[in-house]
């Protein structure tokens, strides 16, 4: 019976030990909000910039390029891209953004982190400092006022 005991203890303790090990090994996702502006272009990628503040940044600014395509069921745009964070200390997040538009102007966009993007006039550019090792889970935010042209974003996390 001890033996018995003293084994369960012991699962116990493996199993308390590796949900600690999980839970502390999971990076949060990035909570962004500010400001920013696109420049919507018919043919090749569209140039965008946001800044504002971040958890795991502090004060950033971003810049990116997103090619963007007709989503024939919403009447807006669906693209995917590439983006560099700088955050307050220099480091660099770079990473692959997608967005969805409505044909409000409203949508989402999402960040998954990477080791390097390629812009595309043939740019790379790397992450660096502290992110090269260890990188947040990602980023989705919402959009708020996109239209013609030029227009203002409003990055919100949804979650």
């Amino acid at each position: 019976m001890n033996a018995i005991q003293n084994f369960s203890r012991l699962v116990l303790v493996m199993l308390a030990i590796l949900a600690t090990a999980g839970v502390a090994s999971a990076d949060p996702v990035v909570k962004l909000s500010g400001t920013g502006a696109i420049a919507l272009s018919p043919e090749g990628p569209s140039d965008f910039v946001l800044q504002g503040n971040a958890s795991h940044l502090g004060k950033y600014n971003c810049y990116g390029e997103v090619d963007f395509s007709l989503a024939t069921e919403t009447r807006g745009l669906i693209g995917q891209g590439v983006a560099v964070i700088q955050a307050a200390n220099g480091d660099l997040l770079v990473g692959v953004v997608t967005w969805q538009i409505d044909a409000n102007g409203n949508g989402q966009t999402a960040f998954s982190w990477r080791d390097s993007v390629e812009f595309s006039d043939g740019t790379v550019v790397l992450t660096t400092g502290r992110f090269v090792k260890s990188r947040p889970a990602g980023a989705v935010s919402r959009i708020k006022g996109i239209t013609d042209g030029t227009s203002n974003i409003i990055a919100i996390l949804i979650g």
